[in-house]
This record gives C-alpha cells, structure tokens and sequence, in this order.
C-alpha cells in the first residue's frame, strides 16, 4: 500500500510507515500524556505525534492527537487555537462518518466558545451535538448537552427559554443512572423559576435534584460541591418566600460545614448570601454588614469576579437607603467586574443602580441600550435554533408513535375487525353529522362577529385617515395649485407619509405565542429614535406563556397607546418600560422625562381612555400621574 500526497503541487507516493516508525512516533503521544512534565512541553511532544500520525494514515492515531491537543490547549487558555484543532476533529469524523467523534468534537466547541466568551457559537455547537446524540438515541449525550445550553440560556438571562430546554433534557436522563447532570437540570428549572418569582416551583424542582442525593454514594455521584450550592439555592428561596427563619437556619448549618469551609469560593456564597437575608429579615442587623464585607474580601484574595459581582451588588442594597456614596462605589465596582466577566445581565443589573444613585447617566444609558439590544439578539437567535432542533425532534417521535401504532393495529385480532369498522362507520356518520350542524352554527356566528369586527374597524381607520389625513392632502393640492415650486410641498408630503404609515403600524397583527415577549420588545423599540432613548426592563420576568392570548393583546394595544401619545405629544428624550411579576399580579411602569400633561388634557384624551378600558376588561387598573413639565407616569396592574 502507498499514501500519496502533494507538496508544492506536484503528486509525491509515499510508503506506508513501519511499525518500528509507528512505535517511535506513539512515545511522543505518551509523553504529551505525562503529567510529570509542563503542558508547554507536552504540547510540543503532542505536536510532533501529530505530524506522524498524518504520515501513518492511521485515523484512531490522529482521533487521540486532537482530542489531547485540544484538552492542552484548554488547560493553558489558548481557546483560539483549541477552538482551530476541533475543527479538524470534527472534519476527520465527517470524513469517516463518525458520529462518536462528531459529537466528541462539536462539544469541544461548544465548551471553547463558551470560555471564550462566544456563547452564542458555543449554544449552535452543543445544539449540533445534541441534535446527533437524538438521531444515533444516544439519550445520556442529549441529555447533557441539553443542560449545557440552558445553562448558556440562563447566563443570557433567558430564563424561560433555560427552563424549556432543561426541561426537555430531563425526558432524555429521569431514567438513566446520570444523576449528576439530573440534578443539574433540575437546578437549572429551579434557578429559572425562583428568577421569575415562581418560587413553588423553584422549590419543587430543588427538592428533586437534592432528593437524588439519598446516601453516600448517589451524593458522590452528584458531587458535594453540587449538593452543596442546591441547599445554598434552597436557602435563597425561602428568603424570597419570607421564610427568613428557616433559611438562615439552613445558611448557618452550611456556615459550620468543614467542607464549605475548605472551600473558600462556597464559604464566601454562604456568608454572603447569610449576611444578605439577615439584612431582609432586619435592616438594622450589624452581623449582615460584617458577613457581607467578609464574604468580599474573600473573594478578592482568591479572585472570584463572579462571587465578586454578587457581593458588590448585595452591598449596594445594604448601603442603598443608608449611605448612598458607598453604594455607588460597590455598584460601580460591580459593573467593572461584570464588564471582566463579559456578563451582560450582569452589567444591566449594575446600570440599573448606577441610574439610581448617579445624576449624569447619558453614556451609561447608551451602553444599556446597546446591551439590552444584543442580549434580546442572542437570545432570539438561540431561540431559533432550538426551535429548528425541536421541531425536528418532534416529528422524529411523531413517526415512530405512528409506526408503532400501525403495527399495532396490524395485530389487532381479525375476528373484531369487521364489527370494529361497522361501528366506527356509524360513529363516523354521526359524529359527521353532528359536527356539520355545529359547524353550520359556529360559521354563522363567526361570520356575525367578523362582519361587526371590521365595521368598527373600518370605522375607525376612517375617522384616523379623516382626521389627520384628508385636511393634510387637501391643503398640499391647493398649495401645489397656487405655488407649483413651493419647497413646502416635499415637506408636507413626508409628513402625511409619515401619518400614513404609524396608522398602518398601529393596526398591524402580531403573535400572542412563545415569540411574545421579543414582539412586544420589538414593537416598543420600533418608537426609539435619535432624540428618544428607549428602556425595557425586566421583561423576561414575566412568565409569559401562563398569560392568557386576550390579555397579551391587552397589554399589547395598551402599551402601543401609550407610545403612540408619547411620540406625538411628550417630547421625552428618555422612556422607560418596567416590567414586574408578584405572586397574583402582572405589573407594569411606563415613564418618560416628556413635557407631562395637565390633569385636564388627561380627563378629554381619547387615547388614555381607551387605554384605560381596555385594561378593565381584564379585571386590571391604570393609573396616571403627571403635571406639565414633570413628564408622565403610568401604572398598570392586571391579574394572571
């Protein structure tokens, strides 16, 4: 056998390597294996394996050179090239059709992406990865690749999206013996819905991944380390709940652990998350203040800006109402960390105290604005491509469900197939029957309300093009009649365009499904402009899908109303939308830095009125509350 390869374009044969040679070239894989020499050392052991595993034309010689070349690139950070030598192992498994190295090589990307900070490529890798364990029904793979997404999701701040994949990646692993990435999942829905304020459900799912751990050797499996942030979550939940008593009692049992006390990163999460519920439970606490300064100093011997910027923001809240000089300086410290970690919830959260306690916010609204746009870009194109894999996924088991009840039906006995078809032949008939009637009825009535639905809104779009676009037409056709080269008339006519079209905006259609919130988001962005800066809070707060479809179009119109006023009438430079979940209510705060308006211009506008209704028929309030030169505030509640 001869190998035949180019160099410098021509075609050179060359002979196969002896076993002699082979053996020569293995001792430089062993070396790049030994941990008793630097990584620098053994990555130049583990290039030059390589360089003979290419002539050997051996591919299980050149699967073990990548994948090690790969894990010493990640050990020493150099992300750029592990990320180039993946790449090549995933080429060489599509070359072969290997769909054990594929998975082993988009993994590796998904992994050096994320440390990269590229946590978008890092999500499509692990899709891919995920999407080939489906298909080979490879369900201990899907299952972690599912949980390393969520993850990215939830680091995102896409907590509902986090939560549908973790929940998927739980079908794939409640029945194996992986009880490590179970319990990861499981934390991983807990976390979203304790961010979301679903603390019921945050609980439920944390006393699942901590039940898993039942003995010494299933907490083993787990790991510790595991169990040990599960109770620390457990803890924080309580405290949202106002369970204050039992959560420090549980706080103070991990303060004590000599595990969590080895272990400095998790000895500082339990004082600092024990100093902050002792400061909620009463804010004149003094040991909160001392738990809190001890858990930051921790963290900045041992350089964890992650656990930093989780202190920094509890001492911002504990010096918020007391000191506000100092409360600046700790947010301002978190924001720095953030920007190292490249955590964008995180820097939204920072800027959110730094308007708060800081006078002159212009760059930093700038820098909100532009983080807030592309962490909703990350988030809907992850969306999109899960949705693409799910959908796939889907009709993968649509298809074996139909297979399996066509052999079903197959072994059905013989015997009661012919009274079987009699009775579903009248059944048929029947049921044919009786639907067509009801049909008949439903159509007619749809019909009634269809034809009433576009009578008012006909009506309405008449009076809107009457008032604000047949005056305006009309006096640009006398204008051109009697000054045909006024420059006015271009002027004018961009104007009744631009009427024109924020008519047909207003009356556009939109989703009221899982894409809800990034329409919504859409739509109230589609108002910013130069002079107007546009501010949308905490949107993903909202758990969405459990509104109902009429209250989204509600909350929709209503909000459209609102832009729609301030874009005509306020002036604002600055708006901002919050969004806001408790236990019963759905809340909502729009204010802007406008003109403001007087009580009496509020009572005779037709806008604010039919804002105002609108949100009645869902059993909400609005309130307004505005002078002229003060801006105006709005504040909507409704139930879910």
């Amino acid at each position: 056998m001869y190998i035949i390869t180019f160099a410098f374009g021509q075609l050179l044969a060359q002979t196969p390597l002896h076993k002699k040679e082979i053996d020569s070239i293995i001792q430089y894989y062993e070396l790049s294996k030994a941990d008793s020499l630097s990584i620098k050392e053994r990555l130049h052991n583990v290039t030059l394996f390589l360089k003979g595993a290419r002539l050997s034309n051996q591919d299980s010689l050149m699967y073990n050179g990548l994948m090690t070349k790969t894990w010493l690139l990640g050990k020493v950070k150099q992300y750029d090239s592990a990320i180039v030598y993946s790449h090549q192992l995933c080429d060489l498994a599509r070359q072969n059709q290997d769909t054990t190295y594929l998975i082993k090589g988009f993994t590796k990307l998904g992994i050096y992406h994320k440390n990269n900070n590229q946590l978008a490529e890092a999500f499509r890798y692990y899709n891919e990865a995920f999407r080939i364990s489906r298909i080979i029904k490879d369900s201990l793979n899907a299952g972690k690749k599912l949980l390393q997404m969520a993850n990215i999701q939830a680091y995102l701040g896409d907590y509902s999206g986090s939560k549908t994949t973790a929940i998927d990646g739980v079908k794939y692993l409640e029945y194996t013996t992986d009880l490590r990435n179970l319990a990861g999942l499981y934390h991983r829905i807990s976390v979203g819905n304790r961010v979301q304020k679903n603390y019921k459900e945050a609980l439920k799912y944390n006393e699942y991944a901590l039940e898993l751990g039942k003995d010494s050797l299933t907490i083993k499996a787990i790991g510790i380390k595991n169990i040990l942030i599960f109770k620390n979550t457990k803890a924080l939940i309580l405290g949202n709940q106002g369970d204050y008593r039992q959560a420090i009692e549980l706080l103070k049992t991990l303060e004590s652990n000599t595990i969590v006390q080895q272990n400095k990163t998790e000895y500082a999460r339990v004082l600092s998350n024990l100093g902050h519920i002792l400061w909620l439970e009463n804010k004149e606490n003094k040991n909160s203040e001392v738990m809190l300064l001890k858990a930051l100093k921790i963290r900045e011997e041992i350089h964890d800006v992650l656990g930093l910027m989780s202190s920094n923001i509890y001492l911002t809240k504990f010096y918020l109402e007391k000191d506000k000089t100092r409360a600046l300086e700790y947010t301002e410290a978190a924001y720095d960390n953030a920007k190292k970690r490249h955590s964008l919830t995180s820097i939204l959260e920072a800027l959110d105290f730094i308007f708060k306690l800081r006078e002159n916010t212009n760059e930093e609204a700038k820098v909100y604005s532009r983080i807030h746009k592309e962490l909703e870009e990350a988030n809907q194109n992850n969306r999109e491509i899960y949705a693409v894999t799910r959908y796939e996924n889907d009709k993968l088991a649509n298809k074996i469900l139909i297979l399996d009840a066509q052999k079903a039906q197959q072994e059905s006995e013989t015997a009661r197939q012919r009274s079987q078809k009699i009775m579903y032949l009248l059944g048929t008939v029947i049921l044919a029957l009786s639907g067509g009637f009801v049909f008949y009825l439903l159509q007619q009535r749809y019909k009634r309300e269809k034809i009433r639905e576009v009578y008012d809104a006909e009506t309405r779009i008449s009076k809107k093009l009457h008032d604000e676009l047949a005056n305006d037409v009309y006096n640009v056709m006398v204008q051109i009649q009697n000054e045909q080269n006024s420059p006015d008339v271009l002027d004018k006519l961009e104007e009744i365009y631009n009427t024109t079209r924020d008519i047909s905006r207003e009356h556009n259609s939109f989703t009221t499904g899982e894409n809800y919130a990034a329409e919504l988001t859409n739509m109230l962005s589609g108002y910013s402009s130069n002079e107007t800066k546009i501010i949308i809070k905490d949107i993903e707060d909202v758990n969405w899908e459990s509104v109902d479809p009429e209250k989204k179009i509600i909350v929709h119109r209503t909000l459209q109303e609102l832009m729609i006023n301030m874009k005509k009438h306020s002036e604002a430079g600055l708006v901002a939308v919050t969004f806001k979940k408790t236990l019963k209510n759905v809340g909502i705060t729009y204010a802007d830095n406008g003109i403001g308006v007087s009580e009496n211009e509020i009572i005779h506008s037709n806008g604010l009125r039919n804002a105002e209704n609108r949100i009645k028929t869902i059993g909400g309030s609005f309130i307004f509350d505005s002078e002229k030169g003060k801006g105006f505030r709005a504040r909507i509640s409704f139930p879910n």
